[in-house]
């Protein structure tokens, strides 16, 4: 049983919240650190004398109300465009192989880290060509099937961190570390790499701008979140780290 400020959260809805939240760790928890959320933004809501038919609706009002952030600026656009060059690139091209140990609900992310790095520094003993036998072995990806074959990848089409690791080593190339990402770790390799062209800042000024001012405001609303928590009265639960997916 949880309780936030006078409100009471009970377990039938935290079991019902649940099979929302099975990616995370601990479904559980995070399903009731998400009905506390909830329950403090129908409270604000409550004194901003707000309505609406859904959690969803309800909180844009108590954000479009409580929170401000910013519009990017010419100079803030151009800064981080210079800071981050490799982001504003067209044409570029690597071909990739991985092999994934894929993160699971309940699963012991150490041992499983420790697993990939034993993996890894296997099969830099035994080379390159061993890549597709390794994936074919351990990987959790359909790909490993496949020797663990991506094809050609360009940029956008990868999560971030993956992007990175694969276009900053050069052509042919085992990587040295995992790569991990939200699905998990990552053997990688590489094969034939083209180089595109770096876009004008011009051609990238919008795009970026608005990018800027959607990564403020989710900052500003996390802070926002965690201020609401910071001034409730929340028994029954942590909620050190609580995120909310009602903003992701």
């Amino acid at each position: 049983m949880i309780t936030v400020n006078d409100t009471l959260i009970t377990e039938a809805e935290i079991l019902a919240e649940v099979p929302r939240h099975q990616r995370e760790a601990n479904p559980r928890l995070a399903a009731g650190q998400e009905l506390v959320l909830r329950a403090l933004c129908r409270q604000r809501a409550a004194e901003l004398d707000l309505s609406a038919q859904d959690d969803e609706t309800l909180l844009e009002s108590v954000l479009a109300h409580d929170v401000r952030t910013p519009e990017a600026d010419e100079a803030s656009c151009r800064r981080y465009y210079e800071q981050h060059p490799d982001e504003f690139r067209e044409g570029d091209l690597v071909e990739a192989w991985h092999i994934l140990f894929q993160a699971t609900s309940g699963l012991d992310v150490q041992k499983l880290r420790a697993r990939a790095n034993g993996v890894l520094a296997e099969l830099h003993r035994e080379g390159l060509g061993s890549f597709a036998a390794f994936a074919r072995t351990y990987s959790n990806c359909p790909s490993g099937a496949g020797g663990g074959a991506l094809g050609e990848l360009t940029r956008g089409e990868m999560v971030p961190e993956f992007e990175r690791a694969v276009f900053a080593l050069p052509e042919y190339t085992l990587g040295g570390e995992l790569v991990e990402t939200r699905f998990g770790f990552h053997i990688v390799r590489t094969g034939r790499k083209v180089e595109g062209r770096a876009l004008p800042f011009e051609a990238v000024r919008e795009r970026l701008a608005a990018w800027l001012e959607e990564s403020s405001r989710r900052r500003a609303v996390h802070q926002y979140l965690q201020q609401l928590v910071g001034a409730a009265r929340i028994e029954g639960i942590p909620m050190q780290g609580a995120d909310s997916p009602l903003v992701q």
